[in-house]
């Protein structure tokens, strides 16, 4: 297990062990550990950052009925493909999730954990890093993760965080419906001064 170093870490992962498979528990403690890695190089403090790391993916085992339902009773927004495809919903279910029973009330956190899948433009730097860690974490196998984090160690945080941005768009593109969102953070990105 990483060193946390959060207020709360035990209560969070007890709380995690009851509602998470094994898989997605190591997931999420792996992310919890880059986002550790992260804060430095994203200019973010690690409590943040770590807390929406290790709290992220808390619905990522709800049933899509349950998922879907939980999100009605919440007043979160739900858009077609999301009704077609519930899965979609575990990050904006996960944040209210972690406000609602944990009481965590840092907006980055919140903004983070809501916005993980699919990023959004304009989003915060807390958000990005999570964006970032979901996808290269060093459990993630895939060549494009193993890719990214060689990237990051060589060219920095944001040449890694445009490349998983570029990367999640080509794989949602040819394998699944595209939400909006995700395209348009990818554009946000591209767009962006820091790019040039």
């Amino acid at each position: 297990m990483p060193a946390l170093e959060i207020p709360r870490a035990t209560e969070y992962l007890q709380w995690l062990e009851e509602r998470l498979s094994e898989k997605t528990l190591r997931h999420t403690l792996s992310v919890a550990g880059t986002m550790r890695a992260l804060a430095g190089k994203a200019g973010i403090e690690r409590v943040p950052a770590i807390t929406a790391g290790l709290l992220h993916d808390c619905c990522k085992n709800m049933t899509p009925d349950a998922l879907l339902a939980t999100a009605e009773s919440y007043g979160i927004p739900i858009h077609d493909l999301q009704r077609r495809t519930p899965k979609l919903l575990h990050g904006p279910v996960a944040a209210e999730e972690v406000k609602r029973q944990l009481g965590v009330d840092d907006e980055d956190v919140y903004e983070a954990i809501y916005w993980h899948t699919t990023g959004r433009p304009g989003l915060g730097r807390v958000g990005q890093a999570l964006y970032l860690a979901d996808f290269c974490e060093p459990f993630r196998a895939i060549p494009e993760a193993t890719e990214c984090r060689r990237i990051l160690e060589t060219h920095g945080f944001d040449a890694a965080l445009l490349y998983a941005a570029r990367n999640i768009v080509a794989h949602v593109r040819e394998k699944h419906d595209m939400d909006p969102t995700t395209e348009a953070f990818l554009e946000w990105l591209e767009s962006e001064e820091r790019w040039s």
